[in-house]
């Protein structure tokens, strides 16, 4: 049995891809701790919304010294739109889903699409974001984790279905007491 990974474990550096379809590894963008979102497809309605939410409060985690970084499927294309219309970080892809793993953020079982905080949350999203082309399983759970430039774990949030994202302004608060040099249970 995989023992899901927690607050304080240093996660094994993984190749990432950008939307050029060059390669990277996760330590090459850790200059710093960094915010990294997984959404479940860049098309995905609340996946995108959240992704807004992130590049409005993105001064603010930057201000805590906190870099953003997306993390998504294969869907270059999508990735690329987004980063075209007003997602200021970088959108990297993980058409593998070793991130995903590396963290246990695994699948939903199909009944919780059903489950009313599941509409909700879809149709909060629906104000902000508008769903695009399914590129990548529909059961895939979001998402988010903070990384420190040694890639140990400061916060990690597994998605129990879409849309399950931690709030941004609980997000930030977390933030802030990392920076203040605190250590965070998700």
């Amino acid at each position: 049995m995989i023992r899901d990974v927690s607050v304080g474990d240093v996660i094994a550096d993984l190749e990432l891809a950008t939307i050029d379809g060059d390669t990277l590894l996760l330590s090459e963008l850790a200059n710093g701790p960094m915010v990294i979102p997984l959404v479940r497809y860049y098309g995905c309605m609340p996946c995108r919304d959240y992704l807004g939410q992130l590049e409005i409060a993105r001064s603010q985690m930057e201000a805590l010294g906190y870099t953003v970084v997306g993390v998504g499927g294969a869907a270059d294309y999508q990735a690329r739109a987004l980063m075209a219309n007003g997602v200021g970080f970088d959108l990297l892809l993980d058409p593998e889903h070793h991130l995903y793993d590396a963290l246990s953020v695994g699948r939903f079982p199909w009944w919780k699409m059903l489950m009313p905080g599941t509409w909700r949350r879809y149709l909060r999203a629906a104000r902000g974001a508008r769903q695009g082309k399914i590129t990548g399983h529909p059961l895939q759970s979001p998402g988010l984790v903070v990384l420190d430039s040694d890639l140990r774990i400061e916060f990690v949030h597994r998605g129990e279905t879409l849309g399950d994202y931690p709030r941004v302004e609980s997000l930030l608060e977390v933030l802030a007491g990392l920076a203040a040099g605190g250590r965070t249970e998700a």
